[in-house]
């Protein structure tokens, strides 16, 4: 048991970064990002290529990528962002676009990276890495952090653009400024999610696919544009995942991971925070 807490923990505070910016942006801006999961792998790769030169750069160097794609989908989507399918097209193609360049640059394989941590630590005889300790702490400080800031001044800036643009508007809110800043929040949880993830597990460029469907999916059992909702769901399939791992193998996580997402919308297809219109 205190193996699955431990492993449904990792696995739950990284999937619970990335699906928290995914459904920061849908509770902002009205758009699905589905270039998100590319931002993912694409900073964990920058992570490895830069760690290999100078590994105290590794961190900013993936942080750095999450800013800068994140200024970028804002670009791209902006004149489309009126039209719901030709965001999803332009985001999708898009990521699409990355996963190329990241497979004929490091190719198909799945890599790994030297972790910033090393040592493992006994809790109650279970031998576990040091790292992966580490990711559920810093995972857990970036979601308070998180909730924190969205109750600061500009936390209630952001709040009031997603509940009403125009009203925003009307009252001295520059609307814009608040895009671009919940854009890049957004992808920078992603990227911090890659460059964890890439620390205990392997990445290849398709697992860009896999993180999407993965974000996509926590996001909507936990209520879509519902932040806390996601982080909620991220936890819940995390231990589901590590319990399956422990008692079935891990070629059926997910499976039952996504069979647990189709029963739970079917009795509540709001999701767990989402609310019915």
């Amino acid at each position: 048991m205190i193996s699955v807490l431990i492993f449904g923990a990792v696995i739950g505070g990284i999937w619970a970064l990335v699906a928290s910016g995914f459904s920061l942006i849908f509770g902002v801006m009205r758009i699905l990002n589905f270039g998100h999961g590319a931002i993912f792998v694409a900073s964990a790769y920058m992570a490895i290529f830069v760690s290999k030169i100078c590994y105290p750069l590794s961190l900013p160097s993936a942080l750095l990528v999450g800013v800068l794609f994140g200024l970028m989908f804002y670009t791209i989507t902006k004149p489309v962002r009126e039209n719901e399918v030709a965001v999803i097209i332009v985001t999708l193609a898009t990521a699409l676009l990355i996963q190329q360049i990241l497979l004929s640059i490091f190719g198909d394989r799945g890599l790994t990276m030297q972790p910033l941590l090393r040592g493992v630590v006994n809790l109650f005889g279970v031998r576990f890495t040091v790292m992966r300790i580490f990711s559920i702490v810093i995972a857990l400080t970036v979601l308070i952090a998180l909730e924190v800031m969205m109750r600061t001044r500009f936390g209630k800036k952001i709040e009031a653009v997603s509940e009403d643009f125009e009203s925003a508007m009307l009252v001295g809110i520059n609307v814009e400024r608040v895009y671009i800043f919940v854009m890049v929040l957004s992808s920078i949880l992603a990227s911090l999610a890659g460059y964890f993830y890439v620390q205990i597990f392997s990445v290849n460029p398709e697992l860009s696919l896999r993180a999407l469907i993965y974000a996509f999916a926590i996001v909507i059992l936990g209520g879509l544009g519902s932040v806390r909702g996601s982080i909620l769901a991220s936890f819940i399939i995390g231990y589901i995942v590590a319990l399956t791992i422990t008692l079935l193998g891990s070629r059926w996580s997910e499976f039952v991971m996504l069979l647990t997402i189709i029963l739970t919308l079917i009795v509540k297809p709001s999701g767990i925070f989402g609310v019915e219109e």
